[in-house]
Order: C-alpha cells, then sequence, then structure tokens
C-alpha cells in the first residue's frame, strides 16, 4: 500500500506532461503511486503518457473529455495511499516535496492539507519573474492561520492556495467537489475544507507553478466568456459562507470586523454579513448581500430586529438597491459629464442618458460669493442634439436660457462642440440646486455621419461633372474645326454688324 497517491490530471499539454511526470518520478520520497488521468487530449499527451514505464504508474486515459470534475472522482476513488497530492500536467514539482509535506502531515495529526510556497515558470521552463502589478505575483505568499482566519482570508481575497501544491489526508470529505463549477472548483473546496478543518501553508517553495507570459492559461484566459462565468462562480462559491451565520461565536471568529454590529449583546449575523458583501466591490458579493436583506425585510420578526438594531428598514433597502448596480446597468449607458461654473467656482457631475435618451442632472451648489448666473457644460461630444426639457433654478422654471447651438430644429439644440448653456438666475444667491432635464438625440452623429456621407457623395458627382465638362470644352478648343471655322464665323459675326 503506498503511503502517497499522486493525482496527475492531463489535458492537452503534450508540450509540458513529460516533464511534469518526471518531477514526480525523480522525487526524493519514493513511496507513492502516480495515477495519471488524460481528460480526452487531442495532440500527442497521451502517446507521451504511454512512453513512461515505472511500476508506480497507472493509467486513465479516456477518449473522450469528460471534464474535470469527472476525471477528479474517478482519481479519488482509485486512491490507495495515506495522503493524496495534486499535480496538474504543466506544472513542475522540487525534488523534495513530497518529502517536506509528509513530514509535516506525519508531524501535525490536526492538518487536513498542506500547502507549499510556488515558484513561477514561463512556457519554455524558465523562471518567470511576475511583474508588480500581476495578480499572481505575492497571491501564495501566505502566512499561516486559524481555519476562521482562513476563511475570512478567502472571503475577501479569494483563492490564495497553490491547489497543485497540495497534500492531504485520503479523506474524500477534505476534497470536495463541485461539478457545477468549471472556473472556481478550487475555491469552492477549500472554503468547504475550512470550514471544518485545519490547513497548513509550508514556507517553502516546493513547485514550479506554469503561467504563460502571453497568459494562455484556459481557466484564466480573458475571453468574454471566461469573465463572465467567472463572475456566477464567485456569487455561487460565496454563497456557501451562509451556512456559517447560524452560529454567533463562530462568525464573529471569522469576521471580527462585524464587531460593528455587535449592539448590546445583540447581532443579526444575517444583516452583518450581507452588509460585509455590500462593503465588497465585486458586484457577485453586492448581489448576495441585496438577497439577504430582501429576505431578511420579508421575516416580521427580524425586519423588528434590524430596524431596532441598526435602524434599517424598506426605505434604506430601496436606497441601497439604487445605489449598487449589481447587473451592471449603467455600463451599457452613455455617460455625461456634467460641469456648471458658478462665480468662478467648478461643480462637476456624472449622470447616464436612459435608452429612451432622457437624463436628469442635479447640482446642489453652496458658493462663496452671490452667483447671478450659471455656466452649464457637457463634455461628451456624443450629445451634440439636445432637447432641453426642462431647466430650474430652485425650483423654478427658467426658459430664458441662451445655449451655444449653431442651430435648433424641432426642439433639439444642434451643437458643433460640447453642448453649453448660460442660465441667469434671477435672484441672486450663494445656495443654489440647478436641475436639467433633457433628451439626447442618440442617433445624431449617426445620422450626421450619413448626411455628411450623401453631401461628399453630391460634391463628388458634381465635381465629375465639371470635370466632364471642362474636358469636352479643351477637346472641342483643341479640333481642328474649331480652329478652322471659328475666326470665318467671328469674321462673318464682324461684317453682319458694320453693315447694319
Amino acid at each position: 500500500m503506498p503511503k502517497v497517491s499522486v493525482i496527475l490530471a492531463s489535458y492537452n499539454h503534450e508540450k509540458y506532461i513529460a516533464a511534469s511526470i518526471e518531477s514526480v518520478l525523480n522525487q526524493s520520497f519514493g513511496d507513492f503511486e502516480l495515477l495519471i488521468f488524460d481528460d480526452g487530449s487531442t495532440d500527442n499527451s497521451q502517446k507521451i503518457i504511454r512512453s513512461f514505464r515505472d511500476d508506480r504508474i497507472k493509467l486513465f486515459l479516456y477518449e473522450k473529455n469528460r471534464g474535470s470534475y469527472h476525471a477528479t472522482q474517478d482519481a479519488l476513488k482509485s486512491a490507495r495511499g495515506k495522503y493524496l497530492a495534486i499535480h496538474h500536467s504543466d506544472d513542475i514539482w522540487v525534488k523534495n516535496k513530497l518529502e517536506r509535506q509528509v513530514q509535516v502531515l506525519d508531524e501535525n495529526p490536526e492538518y487536513a492539507v498542506c500547502f507549499t510556497q510556488a515558484n513561477f515558470i514561463d512556457e519554455n521552463g524558465e523562471i518567470y519573474d511576475l511583474p508588480e502589478e500581476h495578480p499572481y505575483k505575492y497571491v501564495f505568499q501566505q502566512r499561516n492561520r486559524t481555519r476562521q482566519e482562513w476563511l475570512n482570508q478567502l472571503f475577501h481575497f479569494a483563492n490564495c492556495f497553490c491547489n497543485p501544491s497540495a497534500l492531504g489526508r485520503n479523506n474524500l470529505e477534505d476534497f470536495p467537489m463541485n461539478r457545477r463549477l468549471l472556473q472556481l472548483p478550487d475555491y469552492f473546496m477549500w472554503i468547504k475544507l475550512c470550514q471544518r478543518k485545519n490547513v497548513y501553508v509550508l514556507d517553502e517553495k516546493l513547485i514550479n507553478f506554469r503561467l504563460r507570459r502571453a497568459e494562455q492559461n484556459s481557466a484564466s484566459s480573458l475571453s468574454t466568456a471566461n469573465l463572465i462565468r467567472f463572475s456566477n462562480e464567485i456569487y455561487f462559491t460565496v454563497r456557501e459562507y451562509l451556512e456559517l451565520l447560524r452560529d454567533e461565536q463562530e462568525f464573529l471568529k471569522i469576521f471580527p470586523e462585524a464587531q460593528k454590529y455587535l449592539i448590546d449583546g445583540q447581532i443579526d449575523t444575517k444583516f452583518a454579513f450581507a452588509q460585509l458583501c455590500l462593503e465588497e466591490k465585486f458586484p457577485a458579493y453586492r448581489k448576495l448581500g441585496l438577497e439577504i436583506l430582501y429576505d431578511l425585510l420579508h421575516n416580521n420578526k427580524r425586519a423588528t430586529l434590524i430596524k431596532k438594531l441598526y435602524d434599517y428598514d424598506e426605505k434604506n433597502f430601496a436606497r441601497d438597491t439604487g445605489n449598487y448596480d449589481v447587473f451592471g446597468v449603467t455600463a451599457n449607458l452613455q455617460r455625461l459629464n456634467c460641469q456648471i461654473e458658478a462665480g468662478g467656482e467648478f461643480f462637476e457631475k456624472l449622470t447616464y442618458v436612459r435608452p429612451d435618451g432622457n437624463f436628469f442632472v442635479r447640482f446642489d451648489i453652496f458658493a462663496q460669493n452671490k452667483i447671478s448666473k450659471l455656466n452649464f457644460r457637457l463634455n461628451d461630444k456624443g450629445a451634440l442634439a439636445i432637447k432641453f426639457l426642462k431647466v430650474l433654478v430652485n425650483g423654478e422654471f427658467v426658459k430664458d436660457f441662451s445655449s451655444s447651438a449653431i442651430h435648433v430644429a424641432e426642439d433639439f439644440h444642434i451643437f458643433l462642440s460640447a453642448p453649453t448653456l448660460e442660465i441667469p438666475c434671477r435672484n441672486s444667491a450663494n445656495q443654489l440646486q440647478v436641475e436639467i432635464l433633457g433628451v439626447v438625440d442618440q442617433n445624431y452623429l449617426q445620422k450626421f455621419e450619413v448626411m455628411y456621407r450623401q453631401t461628399c457623395a453630391k460634391i463628388q458627382e458634381q465635381a465629375a461633372q465639371i470635370a466632364e465638362l471642362q474636358d469636352t470644352q479643351d477637346k472641342i478648343l483643341n479640333s481642328k474645326s474649331w480652329k478652322t471655322t471659328e475666326p470665318l464665323r467671328f469674321i462673318g459675326k464682324f461684317l453682319r454688324k458694320i453693315l447694319r
């Protein structure tokens, strides 16, 4: 019975698979079995895998790709070792990796999994010194923590464990796989594990983790589908924290920052967790936070409690649902950068154009000097045709404003550059509220482009006609008949004129 079962997952890594296998076979700790699962590679990976001759190798080569979940499940069920090691077909182990990790787990039965630090290598196997801004630069450089502290770290900073460095005890409960996740199964697995058991990070770089300089790692590529899927999987994964909200003491150990929601010895853990979610910038967290608050307010007893403890009710919820754009509505809207000059002071505001073209902006102005007029400006070339429906100063309609428009047609002001309004103030004051409601003709630029092209086409057509006439005239003037007959015609006209 081998002490370690090494699970090597392979898929279309013909360039790297040999080095990956060799790094296992050359380990200083030799009491292991190597289970290689190739998930239907379409390159030469399986041929390379078959070329290795070692009694410790067991092959599971599939004809069709079934997905990493199924291959990993087969591997876990087939493993006979006391410990399980996860390996990837494009990474390389340092020679004493297994030896050091087996020692840690043998001596520390309280740890379920042991991870290591990592070096980075590129597609050519060269050491890859990542730039400071690279997201992987420091992600694996973690100090050891309690399982509650790890859960806090995983919540705020996502996965921070080097998955292909993991060595754990052969217990299927310690490797809870989620077949519904394609990109974040590791993240889900370690959150579930840390809810029950402790892990350890060995402060030694015992794996060469491959990162292509061209960022071609399939799970990390920036394709649109992967970006969308990543956001959705973050949402599904963070939901696993809901199981931790039943025990108040455990919750506060995981999230000590939630102590501010402990009022007179009472805390609503769901409300506190929802607020922590809303404080995160990622939309998936905020969506979960709003869902929790929605459900709390639907429960009369809980709604009464959070009103008492936090003075939070449906009005606050309505404010939050208007502040947190979890569905990216504004990302699809045209932005308008608005500016008002009042008495030499400048006030700026960002607003959005709705799909129907309507926009609204309000300025609350507190100026040092009294203001007699305002200059409103839109720093946006995408708003060159605007109908101003309402211009209000302190609630009063202003009709005698002037604009920098070159033309007004059907109440739309047409501008050549950034639109500007001059707005008079009837009663000079230091404090003003200015509201502007308008409609942007979002198709104006397209219409203008069509008109421009049509005009250019007409000009080109007329130029061609002129050129054709000029060419005809030149041919006539240069012809022999013109040269012989035209002088006679001129003499005849001259004699007729005289004889009269």
